[in-house]
């Protein structure tokens, strides 16, 4: 960027992976379960939509935290093999990092010198395989699993209050007020979106728009089978 010039591509969002997916499922949901259960559950609805936006987020958050342990673990035993394979099968790996290297484009004495350079220093060279061949970029910020749990339950808990709105304050007809009410938080969050992705903030809209419309949909159709249930 140069002059006054403002940057077109905002960086950032790599935390907005999280946000959304909690948003998304907590708002999709939540609706749907009001949906369905409002049919036979009417006087309990409230307590049990909080129920479940508790043991929802509850969920979630265990669920990301456990994944992101995963996630760093394997990382952390690939990064293990490549420090081994340097020690110990130098050979292999200076030729493998010679083939990365060359399928970038680089010939003949500058692929010698590149590669002769990185693997003069074990360091810089497990730094090289980690990030040409593992794709790990150095300096990009790896957010601990804690809190990657701690977003999307947060999230989780954010999205599904938004359903239960209605419910709370007591007006009429509260099941369509929280399909209004999650449709224009989905508008806000395809807002949000546009800033971080190439879609425009119109498409984000609408495609979380039309997930939320078909749980709508399949929350009366789940509700309507429960009523005949019940009955």
């Amino acid at each position: 960027m140069s002059g006054n010039k403002v940057e077109q591509h905002p960086h950032g969002g790599d935390w907005l992976r999280e946000i959304v997916f909690g948003l998304n499922d907590g708002l999709v949901t939540t609706l749907v379960f009001v949906l369905a259960v409002s049919a036979v559950a009417q006087k309990q609805l409230v307590v049990v939509a909080v129920g479940e936006l508790l043991a929802g987020a509850v969920s979630m958050g265990l669920g990301a935290f456990l994944s992101a342990r995963t996630e760093y673990a394997i990382l952390a035993q690939r990064i293990a093999t490549e420090r081994f394979e340097i020690a110990h099968e130098p050979a292999e790996e200076h030729a493998e990092l010679r083939r990365i290297y060359y399928r970038k484009g680089f010939r003949g004495p500058l692929l010698e010198g590149v590669v002769r350079f990185l693997t003069a220093n074990n360091h810089r060279w497990l730094n090289a395989m980690v990030q040409d061949e593992l794709g790990v970029v150095e300096g990009e910020a790896q957010r601990p699993p804690w809190l990657q749990g701690l977003l999307v339950a947060a999230s989780f808990a954010l999205g599904a209050f938004i359903p239960i709105v209605p419910l709370l304050i007591g007006i009429s007809s509260p099941q369509v007020a929280a399909y209004l009410l999650t449709v224009l938080t989905a508008f806000l969050l395809g807002m949000l979106k546009a800033r971080f992705t190439l879609a425009g903030a119109l498409r984000n809209s609408v495609e979380i728009l039309v997930i939320i419309t078909i749980g709508a949909g399949i929350g009366l159709l789940v509700g309507a089978v429960l009523r005949l249930v019940a009955t």
